[in-house]
């Protein structure tokens, strides 16, 4: 299905980009993007072998201790024990987007944004987002829940607090080093104002009544009789890593971005959404495009440079509300 938009596109239709590329169609976007997958067995698990309940990884500066459950990866129906390829994608890309100077990337940037992530896995992606400054909550069904509380729970102790020498505003003073091991020693350095949170959510219920959340009041406000004391709690920015492993999956993640950002009077209405994904099968993600782009506008974007090695088997997209269907935040 294509959709016109008023954009001239800039697609020549290379794979890898090394530009922003709008997205018009589902299918010819599908084709671009399986054209050039590698068959490779190497060209997958670049960054973690899942041989290790234990990942650090080097990500925003600092090192991320990301626990993981191997003995559950393989049950049936049961995703989001280990850490994937298209996670360390993102929190690359999110790094750079919060050095960038211009551009659509620099409004990428999490900092001082609040932040959504969708099917969080073990949480690497949301905990990278909260170590640049943004204020995340991270969430995910019941099976994946304990693990990504410990590990939120971990990033926590070891990096959050009221009070620090190092702050997420101190960009040159972040690690330099991106590297991916099992064996360096984390940072001690407080980098976050605001702790995450991880939450049980079932995105057949009501997603208002589950993540609708009050912000505090600033210290010294007063509140007249009778109202409220806080104010409601809107996402700017949506994450999402390795969501669509099937059908089903394709069509309810898109159901869910819908309800989030396109709905007038929702907890994300406006926010863009930043979305990682391992290449598995043209049809799932042909079928979520299909599903997306009536409401959403789309762009593959570029692998981040400041990934140490290639992850070609990785699209990463960006998509924001048409105009049509929401106001831009």
């Amino acid at each position: 299905m294509e959709h016109s938009d008023s954009e001239p596109s800039d697609d020549d239709g290379t794979w890898p980009a090394t530009r922003e590329k709008r997205v018009y169609d589902s299918a010819a976007e599908t084709l671009i993007t399986w054209a050039s997958l590698p068959s490779s067995a190497d060209a997958r698990h670049r960054f973690d072998d899942h041989n290790s309940d234990l990942l650090e990884c080097a990500a925003a500066g600092i090192v991320l201790r990301i626990g993981q459950n191997r003995a559950r990866q393989g049950e049936l129906g049961v995703t989001g024990c280990c850490v994937w390829d298209a996670a360390v994608v993102l929190a690359r890309y999110l790094e750079w987007a919060d050095e960038a100077q211009s551009g659509d990337a620099q409004e990428d940037s999490v900092r001082g944004r609040r932040c959504l992530e969708v099917g969080a896995g073990c949480g690497l992606a949301g905990l990278s987002a909260s170590a640049l400054g943004g204020l995340v909550t991270l969430t995910d069904r019941e099976e994946t829940l304990a693990l990504l509380e410990r590990n939120v729970a971990r990033f926590s102790e070891e990096y959050c607090g009221t009070s620090s020498s190092a702050s997420p505003s101190a960009k040159g003073k972040r690690r330099k080093d991106r590297s991916v091991s099992k064996s360096s020693a984390g940072a001690t350095a407080t980098y976050c104002s605001e702790r995450p949170c991880a939450k049980y959510l079932d995105w057949d219920e009501s997603l208002e009544e589950q993540l609708w959340a009050p912000l505090p009041p600033e210290p010294g406000d007063e509140v007249p009789e009778g109202e409220s004391p806080v104010e409601p709690n809107r996402f700017e920015v949506i994450l999402a890593t390795d969501c669509l492993y099937s059908l089903g999956g394709a069509a309810a993640l898109a159901s869910v971005l819908k309800a989030l950002c396109c709905e007038e009077g929702s907890v994300a209405f406006g926010a863009r959404v930043l979305l990682s994904q391992e290449l598995r099968a043209p049809e799932v993600l042909e079928t979520f495009l299909e599903l997306a782009l009536p409401h959403f506008r789309a762009a593959r974007l570029p692998p981040p440079p400041t990934l140490e090695k290639p992850a070609p088997c990785v699209v990463l997209y960006r998509l924001w509300p048409r105009p049509c269907a929401a106001k831009r935040l």
